[in-house]
């Protein structure tokens, strides 16, 4: 038998009348308040864990990348923290500022945090792909801390007056030790905001070792997706190394898994055959594999990757 508890409280006459009516029909007033107790609770509850309402509200970010959103069911959700990793030299930072371009096109306030480079090598980094960040810096659309020695409450405060819709951190390994990572109340306080806020974040790490090793890190576990680069020669006489790109994890998405070469172009980096190819990438076969290896290895030697 359940345990019963008094309670003395003062209601409303409107409500009193209602508590009479229901009296009748349930036979004491103690037993319409727990049941209307229990009712609005079992209500709140399926309201909360309403999986169709949710993927209703899911919100999706286009990346900017030609070939990529087709891979992650048209974008990334909106809010999430997605872990950009690789060796050095195969992309990340291009892709990166290439997402926060997406956001700037669409009016969207944007912020790069570099931890390694100055505002000056990211500006000529960009100037290199015809991107004119100073104009929407210039706007106050874009704001870029360059070398930065931002502490926690400062980033937090940026967030609360800059109001961006889309980040970079570039990298974390600079920023926080990657075996205390997780448990830092530093980075626990700045995901807050960024969830709070619904702020799409890439966060760039760095790997040592390609697509070829299966580990992953803490930076891999926290993030709510992982895009891998890597880069590879075909065979010993390729001069130039065919660059990848590989979804590896993206939380509430479907996801083509396959590794998906690129280019980089006078405008940033692309799918090698964007949107036709990707869809042939993503047939579940032994094909795809074969694919992948008898696409030629192309690159554009003036434009160099970072």
């Amino acid at each position: 038998m359940l345990d019963k508890h008094p309670i003395h409280t003062t209601i409303s006459t409107e409500a009193l009348r209602i508590l009479e009516r229901y009296e009748k029909e349930l036979g004491a007033k103690n037993t319409v308040l727990e049941r209307a107790l229990l009712g609005m609770d079992k209500l709140r509850f399926k309201e909360k864990v309403d999986a169709h309402s949710i993927s209703r509200l899911i919100k999706r970010v286009e990346m900017g990348i030609p070939g990529v959103d087709e891979l992650i069911e048209g974008g990334m959700p909106e809010g999430f923290v997605i872990v950009v990793t690789g060796p050095p030299g195969t992309g990340k930072t291009t892709f990166s500022l290439q997402f926060l371009m997406e956001g700037l096109k669409k009016d969207e306030r944007c912020i790069f945090f570099s931890f390694e480079e100055k505002v000056e090598q990211i500006i000529k980094q960009s100037i290199r792909f015809g991107w004119d960040i100073g104009e929407y810096i210039d706007k106050g659309y874009l704001e870029i801390f360059g070398f930065t020695m931002l502490s926690t409450e400062e980033i937090i405060e940026i967030f609360n007056v800059f109001k961006p819709k889309r980040i970079v951190f570039d990298s974390l390994n600079t920023f926080f030790d990657i075996h205390e990572f997780r448990r830092s109340s530093q980075w626990r306080s700045i995901l807050k905001e960024i969830r709070d806020k619904k702020i799409s974040c890439l966060a760039i790490t760095e790997k040592r070792h390609g697509l070829e090793v299966k580990e992953f890190d803490e930076f891999d576990f926290m993030g709510d997706g992982v895009i891998f680069f890597d880069k590879s020669q075909r065979h010993d006489l390729d001069p130039y190394p065919t660059y990848y790109i590989q979804i590896q994890k993206m939380r509430i998405t479907k996801i083509n898994e396959m590794p998906h070469p690129f280019i980089f172009t006078d405008r940033g980096l692309e799918l090698i055959g964007n949107r036709g190819l990707t869809k042939r990438l993503g047939e579940p076969s032994s094909s795809g594999q074969k694919l992948i290896k008898e696409l030629p290895s192309v690159r554009d030697k003036d434009i160099a990757p970072s």
